[in-house]
């Protein structure tokens, strides 16, 4: 496994030329004829936006049957491991971009941290404003007096639109996303079943449905109007007040076996979503 802490030798490594600077380079694919097919994986310390075109074996970064295949834009994030195959070279354009630059410019959004098999499938209007967006800002990069808050401002555009874009391709995907609520909410009304003493959590569901953090959470966001974080909550409400209802369990009991560490962690959650301690609800 290579990992690269520059970009200017991922570009050796890739076959693309030199960056003009060290945290941020901007690649058009179609200026290149002779890049790396085969990589058996990779890791860098930098984001990398891909804007891609002519690309094959689409599964891989999720496609389905609610997609185009025209073209698609993907993230990888520092320290992600990320490898390829192809038989002929792609099309189109990518930006790396170093964390310290973004966080320097307070730019964060929750696809960063998307998985490679999360990719956004651009229809043809996405497509071509995606388009013209990278030409801009590859035109920018490319003047010897390029403005770097410029090719910031573009970034941070095409980050806006990105998220626009994944709203659409969440409601497109309608029909798949909403087996995978039903699926949530039975996962966690079971859970209590099997995990006594640990608390449910986002990261526990999404990976039981094979979907990053952030992937998951947004998606369940977009289709309920409330995070995943407040149905979990909602949930350990519930199943609380069952058992001071039905139960003669000592409240420290109850906490202990919902997951919570001590009682007082209990008691203060939930009299924040009930406005009565677990003692006064049970009176």
């Amino acid at each position: 496994m290579q990992h690269f802490n520059s970009i200017k030798k991922y570009n050796q490594y890739i076959g693309y030329k030199s960056p003009k600077k060290d945290l941020i380079d901007i690649v058009n694919y179609n200026d290149y004829d002779k890049l790396r097919l085969h990589c058996d994986g990779l890791t860098s310390d930098f984001y990398m936006m891909a804007f891609k075109q002519n690309m094959t074996d689409l599964q891989w970064f999720g496609n389905t049957k609610f997609d185009t295949s025209s073209s698609f834009l993907y993230f990888i994030q520092p320290k992600q491991v990320y490898k390829w195959s192809v038989e002929k070279q792609w099309k189109g354009y990518h930006i790396l971009v170093s964390p310290v630059l973004l966080q320097e410019y307070n730019i964060d959004f929750s696809f960063f941290q998307y998985e490679i098999n999360e990719a956004l499938f651009l229809t043809e209007d996405e497509q071509h404003h995606i388009g013209t967006l990278f030409q801009q800002i590859n035109e920018e990069y490319q003047k010897d007096n390029y403005e770097l808050d410029l090719l910031i401002a573009y970034c941070n555009l095409i980050f806006t639109y990105i998220g626009k874009c994944y709203k659409r391709q969440f409601n497109t995907r309608q029909p798949l996303y909403n087996k995978i609520v039903v699926e949530f909410k039975k996962l966690l009304n079971t859970y209590y079943k099997s995990n006594i003493n640990e608390l449910p959590n986002v990261n526990y569901f999404a990976e039981k449905l094979d979907l990053s953090t952030n992937y998951f959470g947004d998606l369940i966001k977009h289709h309920t109007n409330k995070t995943a974080s407040e149905i979990i909550q909602e949930k350990i409400i519930s199943e609380a007040k069952n058992r001071l209802e039905n139960t003669n369990k000592t409240i420290a009991e109850i906490g202990y076996e919902l997951g919570f560490e001590y009682p007082t962690y209990f008691s203060r959650m939930f009299k924040k979503h009930i406005g009565q301690t677990p003692s006064q609800y049970r009176k």
